[in-house]
């Protein structure tokens, strides 16, 4: 008895040094992104001034380079926002209540109208749950998965993304190791786009991972790991499935009512 009493004390502190970790972890990344912001500010006006007095003086090349400065710029301004984003998401503790997956899907489709009107993209739906989760962040995810299916679309095919849910059956409850008698569902974002390769189904799902140039599709590297956190903080599961250059699907895992 004793030495289970001493294990158990052993499990609770290295959990409890293990959040320290990660709270130390969250609020160093929060507090460098906060830093960071001022000299790219800086960058950002003083290049400015530089075009607005010295353009008539600089020559193409010069030019070109200022551009590419501004670019590189806004390129770090997005990747500051994005650690931001994830060390929030990954340190903040969610407000759990009963929402419905329409209405989220719904908003987040709202935010991207832009986005989807200039690609003519296609997204179609059927009717989603309702759980016990949290609102905004999941529409963060689903944010992030019809933007990434809109940005990966084929060269001059217009994006179509499906979005379906049903209730996951206990055969996969079994393949995934999820308990048998809580209810879950399992929502799949399909699209018609380049699709990827299976080995990297796991990959893309981390943080910073890229399977395409920066120069081809621009982006931080984070939104896919940032709808995987998401989706482990709603004590879900996500994953991807390749169909060659067919697309790709990504499948979320939610339970009904988070345990």
């Amino acid at each position: 008895m004793d030495k289970v009493l001493e294990l158990e004390r052993e499990l609770q502190e290295r959990d409890n040094d293990l959040r320290a970790c990660k709270n130390a972890t969250g609020e160093f990344i929060y507090l460098a992104s906060h830093d960071l912001r001022a000299p790219l500010r800086k960058l950002s006006v003083f290049t400015e001034r530089l075009v607005y007095k010295s353009a008539d003086v600089l020559g193409e090349e010069s030019l070109s380079y200022i551009v590419r400065i501004e670019n590189a710029v806004a390129a770090m301004h997005s990747l500051v926002d994005g650690l931001s984003a994830f060390s929030e998401i990954s340190a903040t503790d969610f407000d759990f209540r009963v929402c419905d997956l329409n209405n989220v899907l719904r908003e987040a489709i709202k935010d991207l109208a832009l986005s989807i009107k200039e690609n003519d993209a296609d997204i179609q739906t059927s009717h989603l749950p309702q759980i016990e989760g949290n609102a905004p962040h999941l529409k963060t995810a689903f944010k992030h998965l019809i933007s990434n299916s809109i940005k990966f679309k084929k060269q001059d095919v217009a994006p179509q993304i499906l979005i379906a849910s049903e209730l996951l059956q206990p055969e996969e409850k079994k393949v995934h190791g999820l308990p048998p008698d809580a209810i879950y569902h399992r929502i799949e974002f399909t699209d018609n786009g380049i699709g990827f390769k299976a080995e990297y189904a796991e990959k893309i799902l981390h943080a910073f991972q890229r399977l395409h140039p920066k120069s081809s599709y621009s982006g931080t590297g984070l939104g896919l790991a940032m709808c995987k956190k998401i989706i482990d903080k709603h004590h879900g599961l996500i994953y991807a499935e390749a169909n060659g250059n067919s697309g790709a699907k990504f499948i979320l895992i939610l339970p009904k009512i988070r345990k």
